[in-house]
């Protein structure tokens, strides 16, 4: 009972903390919750399918919150639809391939993978402003779109995470999208993605013996549960926070725990 009231609140404090960035930097979730997920399993003696029960689960919270996020957003809102669905259709794919290497690669080789995207990730906060990233923006074209999808696909089925840390800066700085546009086609897209993934995720683990508890294939319904209705308060007191504290020493705060949890990552599985 104890152990578990530990994982609960474990749990509690990722849902608000994945919330609280989502809300600051406006990125998913799930650079937080893969890795809180993968060392909480690791340490709980999961260790052989902790990565992957880590990026399903995210997968899972990212599902409903894009969803609704779609939804919101498009209410009112001439829908960029044909791009959406080229992308989805391509992340779709991606998702399949890419949820399935995670299943089929070493532990070790998928954390260090996950641990270097987010060594890349703090690298890419402090640089995408950078106007000489903006001097050159593609055409808009089916191709462009297809293979957009199928690699924010891939990383979506590798790590778990959604289109606000992928798909929308690329969006915006690569095609010249406005920002708002490429919201919405990213929420849209991701919808499509996160769901390929999720339906992966519980395909690919079906066979798989010893689970954490309320798994259904790789994807834990608990851990999925606590996350997405803690990270709701988490993403309304990000927003506050935001318009108060000054943006340097919030992108500081943020990729000093990127580091961290990339180098924790990497010590847990020796």
């Amino acid at each position: 009972m104890e152990l578990l009231i530990q994982v609960l609140l474990i749990l509690l404090a990722c849902g608000i903390v994945a919330g609280f960035l989502a809300g600051l930097f406006g990125i998913g979730g799930g650079v937080v919750m893969v890795p809180v997920m993968f060392i909480l399993l690791n340490d709980l003696g999961y260790g052989e399918y902790a990565m992957a029960m880590a990026v399903a689960t995210s997968a899972a919270v990212i599902l409903p919150t894009t969803l609704a996020g779609a939804i919101r957003i498009n209410r009112g809102e001439q829908i960029s639809i044909l791009p959406a669905i080229i992308l989805g259709a391509g992340g779709v794919l991606g998702s399949i391939v890419g949820s399935t290497i995670s299943v089929i690669i070493p532990k070790e080789i998928h954390v260090i993978a996950f641990s270097s995207f987010l060594i890349f990730l703090a690298f890419w906060m402090v640089i995408k402003q950078s106007r000489y990233l903006v001097r050159y923006h593609f055409r808009e074209s089916t191709f462009i779109f297809t293979l957009l999808g199928i690699l924010t696909g891939i990383g979506a089925g590798l790590f778990g995470i959604g289109g606000g840390v992928i798909l929308t800066p690329v969006l915006t700085s690569l095609l010249g999208i406005h920002i708002h546009r490429s919201i919405r086609i990213s929420l849209t897209a991701m919808v499509f993605i996160a769901t390929a993934t999720v339906i992966s995720y519980i395909i690919l683990g079906t066979s798989t013996p010893s689970l954490f508890p309320y798994s259904i294939g790789y994807v834990n319904v608990l851990f999925a549960l606590i996350l997405v209705f803690t990270s709701i308060p988490g993403v309304n007191l990000g927003l506050k926070t935001g318009q108060k504290v000054s943006e340097k020493n919030l992108l500081f705060l943020f990729i000093s725990m990127l580091i961290i949890l990339a180098v924790r990552m990497v010590f847990s599985i020796h």
